[in-house]
């Protein structure tokens, strides 16, 4: 397997494409925090064209194991410089997926020279955005849903079965609609991962409790030079009524929505979001 080794243990990654392609090579961010990439995989559909690299950030996934020290925003910033330099690139795509975009804003307002785009889906660039966003779903959902989220979220009990029953409805809804794929992703084992999530964002999707709770860098989007895209599913909890203001703040954006999808859009419209990146990359 390959791994690369560095200041906080190694990092698992994959990389598919040849080093002689004509297009810039790709770096793929996944979400989280203490995420992990196994169902990325689909944007190796790029690689005709280009490199397309993934990879399992520190503290999750087939990753090393860190501590408390390490779940901040700067460890994943430094661990990306990292990468970029062991795969010897000097100029590249950046994609980012949820929290994926919030790491991959934070790097190229860092090391901007080295980005020759940004992707954003499912953008979070603002905890307060993303909770609004939230509370606004959630007051969709039928009144039992509501009033447990509310009740659990008052006493703190994130962790009873009713709290768990409700955020199931919440994500079959707006964080995965491909029931099948939903499924796998909760075989998938990452304590360590589930940990740093829990510790940098919070208990769900829709309560952001943790180090990152007052996040926001909105404010500094109109630096952002390089050509970007926006994509945001129909239903993603990500709203696409934010992603398009977001884009609006950016110099050189564009925003896509994807009908049908939520917040898993390559879980559930594959087609659709590997050709609106080709045709945005080809651009």
């Amino acid at each position: 397997m390959p791994y690369i080794e560095h200041q906080y243990g190694r990092t698992w990654y994959q990389k598919r494409g040849s080093a002689g392609s004509t297009g810039l090579p790709i770096v793929c961010l996944h979400g989280g925090p203490g995420g992990h990439s196994r169902f990325m995989t689909g944007l190796f559909e790029l690689s005709n064209e280009r490199q397309v690299f993934i990879y399992d950030q520190v503290g999750g996934g087939r990753s090393s194991v860190t501590g408390k020290r390490q779940w901040t925003v700067a460890t994943f910033v430094r661990e990306l410089e990292t990468l970029r330099k062991a795969w010897g690139l000097d100029r590249f795509h950046l994609f980012g997926a949820s929290w994926g975009t919030t790491l991959a804003l934070e790097y190229y307002l860092k090391h901007g020279k080295h980005v020759e785009s940004l992707m954003f889906q499912s953008p979070m660039f603002s905890a307060r955005d993303w909770q609004a966003d939230a509370n606004q779903l959630i007051r969709k959902l039928p009144a039992k849903e509501r009033k447990v989220i509310d009740y659990c979220h008052e006493i703190g009990a994130t962790d009873a079965s009713v709290y768990q029953d409700a955020m199931k409805l919440y994500y079959a809804r707006h964080v995965c609609r491909n029931a099948r794929r939903a499924k796998l992703a909760a075989r998938v084992k990452n304590p360590n991962g589930n940990q740093v999530y829990e510790y940098m964002w919070g208990a769900s999707e829709f309560s952001a409790t943790g180090t990152l709770k007052d996040y926001d860098r909105t404010r500094d989007l109109n630096k952002v030079q390089a050509p970007t895209l926006l994509v945001c599913g129909q239903y993603d909890e990500a709203t696409p009524k934010t992603a398009r203001r977001y884009a609006r703040m950016i110099p050189d954006a564009r925003f896509v929505e994807i009908k049908n999808a939520s917040h898993a859009i390559l879980s559930e419209k594959p087609v659709q979001l590997i050709k609106t990146l080709r045709s945005f990359l080809a651009s």
